[in-house]
């Protein structure tokens, strides 16, 4: 029977495959309720994990690590503060506008609906396709209507979120005044055989990572700001809304640009046809300093990731995690690239 028994490094890799199983499926099943508890906590370590190298090279130059903690907290706070001054007036102004607006948004889309249908270009379409158009088009309708409310309903859900607005701060806090401590937590987490490969491990991801979250942080902001600029000067309604709409869209490789043009378009449309293309033309200008310009300068070269991989990992975590699980997509599945190729090395 000892001749059949299995090597004690074959158990422990077993018992570990066991243990991520049930991990992943209680993450997948109770996703809702877990997403809910971390989120705040979520949030606050990757500000930290953002921040923490700023600490760390007041901490080179001699400065004790909360000394440097202190300052560079104080500044993040600083700059929220501001731009929570400058921001969020503006901010409720539009949504307010956009909810009480909502239903006379909704008359105005099915009149431009109704005139398209009464027009010249649609009575001259073939019958099949006329029947297709008007099988789908109350769908379409659907589908804006919901995300135009959808989005008013999620950026209001995130204003009104204090607990964690206030919550995140002191998290924050801890976390850069004890990364020491929570790093040591992680490796002590790896068997000591394993350590220092998963430290090789932890490296190539940290640097993946790092480069790749404060670029896009930095392209999103350009794109929040100079998006909401050329909005308020073609004078499209809630030009903030929809310029943090586009700003947070940018994250989300190739799909983002197009989701966060949707509602300016929209809007655009709504006051004339001449708004829409000045918008379209505004978005397109943003997007080429974007892409040709920023994003190779800041975020360097991609991650190295197959665009089909990419898409795939967008789709899962869409559907698992929602706008979340878009954003942390390509992050999750980096790191699990880097992951196997740490396995494959060894192998």
């Amino acid at each position: 029977m000892n001749n059949l028994s299995l090597p004690k490094s074959t158990k422990r890799t077993i018992i570990n495959i066991i243990i991520i199983a049930i991990a992943v499926y209680l993450l997948i099943t109770y996703r809702a309720t877990l997403s809910d508890i971390l989120k705040p906590f979520l949030i606050a370590a990757v500000v930290a994990y953002l921040l923490n190298p700023i600490v760390v090279k007041l901490e080179r130059k001699g400065v004790k690590r909360i000394i440097g903690v202190l300052i560079v907290f104080l500044a993040f706070i600083g700059i929220i503060l501001l731009l929570g001054f400058i921001l969020i007036p503006s901010l409720i102004k539009d949504i307010g506008k956009l909810v009480e607006n909502l239903p006379q948004h909704a008359t105005k889309l099915q009149q431009l609906l109704d005139k398209f249908q009464d027009g010249a270009l649609y009575n001259n379409l073939p019958k099949t396709l006329k029947d297709i158009i008007d099988d789908n088009i109350f769908v379409v309708q659907g589908i804006i209507l919901d995300s135009l409310q959808n989005l008013a309903d999620s950026i209001i859900a995130v204003i009104s979120e204090l607990f964690d607005i206030i919550l995140i701060p002191v998290i924050i806090f801890y976390m850069l005044k004890d990364a020491s401590y929570f790093k040591n937590q992680l490796i002590l987490l790896v068997p000591k055989s394993k350590r220092q490969r998963g430290l090789l491990l932890f490296r190539d991801i940290d640097n993946a990572f790092g480069k790749f979250i404060r670029g896009q942080i930095i392209v999103a902001s350009f794109v929040f700001a100079m998006t909401t600029i050329m909005l308020l000067i073609i004078r499209v309604k809630y030009a903030v809304v929809l310029g943090l709409f586009a700003g947070i869209a940018d994250i989300i490789p190739y799909f983002g640009p197009i989701i966060g043009i949707i509602p300016a378009l929209i809007f655009a449309f709504f006051d004339s046809p001449t708004k829409a293309l000045y918008t379209a033309g505004a978005f397109l200008l943003v997007q080429q300093i974007e892409g040709g310009i920023l994003s190779p300068k800041i975020i360097g070269e991609s991650v190295g990731i197959h665009p089909v991989y990419v898409i795939l990992s967008l789709i899962v975590g869409g559907k698992l995690f929602g706008v979340l699980g878009l954003i942390a997509a390509v992050p999750a599945l980096t790191a699990i690239k880097l992951t196997m190729r740490h396995l494959l090395r060894k192998v």
